[in-house]
């Protein structure tokens, strides 16, 4: 964690001018998304075609995309953003469909106003609840880290926040290191080093877990 600032943050989520990141992020669908950047990165916005471009798509759209592969439908059900608010962070999982969760902001009442948004959302009993849901201004790295990990649906089987339930659920179940971490990357337009500090997180968990179970076995094997 030394060589990333937590303390960064941004100074507005909705700039006078956006940056390419910024406009590609409002794409729903990750891998749309990252066809996306790709197209961009060889030919300018001019080699993205109205498909790749468009935010959402239609549901006969969805249902064609979704019949190319099923990875093709990560975040594609993504709930529509409200008027004004924009995605800071998206959680990608490396799950059969690609699930995708969104973390937002939105201005209102003179506050910023958060949500975290997955793609069952309109199903009974999986909305997230968070930590906090307002500040006044745009939130450092680590309180965008604490907002995420914060959050949980009620009833889950384990304890924790969005990446301390995964990890643990992982490493119950005996997924090596390697598995338990990159099952879930994050990215953001508005923090370059997101990913950075999930990784360091990981590192840190883990190295805590392994702590606890080495006391444990102690305890039950006493000298």
């Amino acid at each position: 964690m030394n060589t990333i600032d937590l303390n960064y943050r941004p100074d507005t989520y909705w700039p006078e001018s956006l940056t390419p990141e910024q406009l590609l992020s409002r794409i729903r669908g990750k891998e749309r998304q990252d066809i996306a950047r790709l197209a961009y990165a060889a030919c300018g916005f001019s080699g993205l075609d109205a498909f790749l471009a468009r935010e959402a798509l239609t549901h006969e759209e969805r249902a064609a995309w979704g019949r190319v592969h099923p990875l093709c439908l990560g975040g594609e059900y993504l709930p529509d953003t409200e008027a004004g608010e924009v995605e800071i962070a998206r959680l990608s999982m490396q799950s059969t469909t690609g699930d995708q969760v969104s973390t937002r902001a939105r201005q209102a009442d003179g506050v910023i106003r958060y949500r975290i948004v997955g793609e069952y959302e309109d199903e009974e009993g999986m909305r997230y609840v968070l930590p906090f849901e307002t500040r006044e201004q745009p939130l450092s790295l680590s309180e965008l880290m604490e907002l995420i990990d914060g959050a949980y649906i009620p009833g889950s089987v384990y304890s924790g926040g969005i990446l301390t339930s995964s990890w643990e659920m992982m490493y119950e179940h005996g997924y090596d290191d390697e598995e338990l971490v990159d099952f879930i990357s994050l990215s953001s337009p508005f923090y370059p080093k997101i990913q950075a500090c999930y990784l360091a997180l990981a590192d840190e968990w883990l190295e805590m877990r392994r702590e606890e179970d080495q006391e444990e076995e102690e305890e039950d094997c006493p000298a």
